[in-house]
């Protein structure tokens, strides 16, 4: 599999590497990271297997997540990408392709996942073959519900997911036509 870099004025996202991992880890153990996951940083054994899930997704589905990484300091600061994650909820549209996010909170306020997530999306509606690709948002998450709309994204429904009140959104392949 061919995972394609991007480019945007900031960012390189390209194919995490194992030099990526300890950055990786770093976000994931995180809590301000994990404030809208649950609220548990995640250990090391279980950010290595996200990690690999992140690499192992472009090989299995054709798309993936990236790394992140800042063009300027060559640092890498979070993924995002598209997953097929298998989880256990009951809607028509769970085995599409979901888009995610996570920026080391050292970088919020930057506009990066705004950023990235627009490329990754002008990617996917050229390379994914599926109708649609959807996200699931912490409730309390005003912020990357921003992100999500800004990137065309709508409201579903709400829902549970591990006992967290979630707003599921969807976006049409080629995005949304403007509502004048």
């Amino acid at each position: 599999m061919n995972v394609p870099t991007l480019e945007t004025a900031r960012l390189i996202l390209r194919l995490p590497v194992k030099e990526d991992f300890p950055a990786h880890f770093s976000l994931w153990g995180d809590p301000r990271t994990v404030r809208h996951f649950g609220g548990i940083t995640y250990d090391e054994a279980d950010t290595w297997l996200r990690f690999l899930r992140n690499f192992g997704q472009w090989h299995l589905m054709g798309y993936g997540f990236w790394g992140v990484v800042e063009k300027d300091s060559r640092r890498y600061v979070g993924s995002l990408g598209f997953v097929h994650a298998k989880r256990s909820l009951d809607w028509d549209f769970r085995d599409l392709p979901e888009m995610g996010w996570a920026i080391h909170p050292d970088r919020h306020g930057r506009g990066y996942a705004t950023e990235a997530v627009a490329a990754a999306q002008a990617w996917g509606d050229t390379h994914i073959e599926a109708p649609r690709t959807w996200c699931m948002i912490n409730e309390s998450n005003a912020i990357s519900r921003k992100v999500a709309e800004r990137a065309g994204y709508s409201f579903v429904q709400m829902a549970q997911f591990k006992d967290m009140p979630v707003v599921i959104l969807d976006r049409p392949r080629g995005g949304r036509q403007a509502v004048s």
